[in-house]
Parts: structure tokens; C-alpha cells; sequence
């Protein structure tokens, strides 16, 4: 079937778009999000992924995560979440493609655009929106952000969040681009109020940049309650997305956003108590008429 050729629109005026700092004025963001990877990039990303086999499953994809939940964890509760996100892009054809196959297949996935080339394909993000998938920031040029000072950081960070919200979207993840971070990094994301995250399987899409080694690569290291990387840049992963699923779906995944499975893991890694005699605590504050048998302290006077 033919692929709707997007007409770019100017970035919508919801929130003006202000100068980049010196630090982040000569970034150039990659022609239609489509990143070379070099091997010292390479080597980053096999880095991340051998240290999640390490780490537990939350911190590896959440580096500052203060609660982690280790493999025995996971076993217990049959932990078989899975999420599919993609970086890079839009790609002026291959975006739609991935996009097409997401919402056939009834997959909801998280998505990575670069805010530069994302603010040319308003109507692909809104699209990916109204399909209930999630967008995600990842950084407005695709520049390695540890060579820039905190401020050039913050402006690509905010920057593509003013662009990704003014077509509807509500990025609260930021994935570094190359998967390359720094303490400071961290911190300018969270107080732009944005949750860093990596991956914890690396399909290789960008590499072998062939349909039946990534499908291969799925069925060898992909297991289920994993966080995929994919890209939505190559026509070889548009290619393979259908049996990557079918494959997923056949190892028992279930298919959630990058959000949600965060959300999920970090109920399992809230410290369980076993003491029955004890009340469980509830994560938000809960009203003494929602819970018949709270308990309100003495001094605690009601409305």
C-alpha cells in the first residue's frame, strides 16, 4: 500500500521556541533521523546491554532507579511484560511503515524521534498518539549531550519536549542518545521532570540491517519481561517488525509501553511485608472513607 507522504508543518506555536546556548548552537540534527553508528558506538551499546545482565532488570533500564528487582523476582511472578521501543527518526517513509505495523498488530509501543527532525512530521507524532503509543524525547540534534555543559543539555532536552507536546504528545522519558550519559546528564533530566532510560535487549537493527538476522537475534536473546531497542529508521526493521512480534508473542510477551512497564516493575521492587499482622502501605495516601480501616492518628482533626 502506498505511504502517505507527510507534508512538513512548522512547528505549532504552543511555546516559543527560544535560542540554543553556545554549547548546543553548532549541533546538527542527522538528515531524516537516520544516526551512523561508529564502533566506538557500537561498543557503548554492547556496554549497556552486557551490564543489564549484571544489574537488576529496573536499574538497568532506569540508571538512577533507587529500587531494583533482581531475576528470582521476575521468576516468581512470571514477570512477562515486554516493551518495544524505537530511536532515531522520523524517517519520511519508514516511521509510517513501523507505525502501521504497531497498530495491525495491536502492539503499543514507546517512540524515541529527535526533536529537530520531529517538528517536520507533526501529524506522524499526533498519529502515534492517537494510536496509544507512547513518545518519548530523544534529544533534539542526536549529539553525544556529555560534551556539552548542563545548559546545552537542558535546551535539547526542553527544546524537543516544547516541540513533541505542541502535536499532542507527553514525553516523560528521555533515552540518551548512543545510550551515553553522565551524572550531571541525569540530574538536568529530572529536573526537566523527564525519567532517563536505556534498554535491556539491543535487536542490532543497526548493524545487520537485515530482516532475518534481527528476526534470528529474537528468537536467541529475546526473552520475555525485556525492554527491546529497535529504530524506526531502517526499511529492514519495518521489514521484520511482524515476525519480531509473532516471535515475542509466541516466547508469552505482553505488550505494554515503556511507561507502563517501569510502572508495573516498581510495584514488584516496593519492599513486600510479610508480617500479617501488619497493614500493607498503600503507595498514594488513601482517604479514611476509601479505607475502611485506616487509621487516623488522634491528633489528625477531620473536615
Amino acid at each position: 500500500s502506498a505511504v502517505s507522504a507527510l507534508a512538513p508543518i512548522g512547528s505549532a506555536a504552543a511555546a516559543p521556541a527560544v535560542p540554543p546556548p553556545l554549547s548546543a548552537a553548532n549541533a546538527v540534527a542527522p538528515v531524516d533521523g537516520l544516526v551512523i553508528y561508529t564502533e566506538e558506538d557500537a561498543r557503548t551499546m554492547a556496554d549497556i546491554e552486557q551490564h543489564s545482565r549484571r544489574k537488576g532488570r529496573l536499574r538497568s533500564v532506569m540508571p538512577n532507579a533507587r529500587l531494583d528487582v533482581m531475576p528470582a523476582t521476575l521468576k516468581l511472578e512470571n514477570w512477562n511484560l515486554c516493551a518495544l521501543t524505537f530511536d532515531d527518526g522520523p524517517h519520511r517513509t519508514v516511521t509510517r511503515q513501523v507505525l502501521d505495523v504497531l497498530n495491525k498488530e495491536g502492539v503499543r509501543a514507546t517512540y524515541f524521534p529527535v526533536g529537530k527532525i520531529a517538528q517536520n512530521y507533526g501529524d506522524l507524532i499526533r498519529d502515534f498518539v492517537a494510536g496509544g503509543h507512547e513518545i518519548g524525547n530523544h534529544s533534539l540534534t542526536h549529539s553525544d549531550l556529555r560534551a556539552m555543559d548542563a545548559e546545552g543539555q537542558r535546551y535539547e532536552i526542553a527544546e524537543t519536549n516544547r516541540i513533541l507536546r505542541s502535536f499532542g504528545a507527553n514525553p516523560v522519558l528521555f533515552r540518551p542518545p548512543y545510550g551515553r550519559y553522565s551524572n550531571e546528564m541525569l540530574n538536568v533530566a529530572r529536573e526537566e521532570r523527564m525519567g532517563s532510560v536505556l534498554w535491556t535487549v539491543d535487536t542490532r537493527d543497526w548493524k545487520v540491517r537485515d530482516a532475518d538476522k534481527i528476526v534470528q537475534h529474537i528468537k536467541t536473546a529475546g526473552g520475555t519481561g525485556n525492554v527491546f531497542l529497535m529504530h524506526s529508521t531502517y526499511p529492514t526493521t519495518a521489514l521484520a517488525l511482524p515476525r519480531v512480534i509473532a516471535e515475542l508473542r509466541a516466547k508469552g510477551c505482553e505488550f505494554v509501553t515503556l511507561s507502563e512497564w517501569l510502572e508495573r516493575l516498581q510495584t514488584l521492587a516496593l519492599p513486600k511485608i510479610v508480617n500479617a499482622g501488619m497493614p500493607t502501605p498503600s503507595p498514594m495516601p488513601v482517604s479514611a472513607t476509601a479505607n475502611p480501616t485506616a487509621v487516623v492518628p488522634a491528633s489528625v482533626t477531620r473536615n
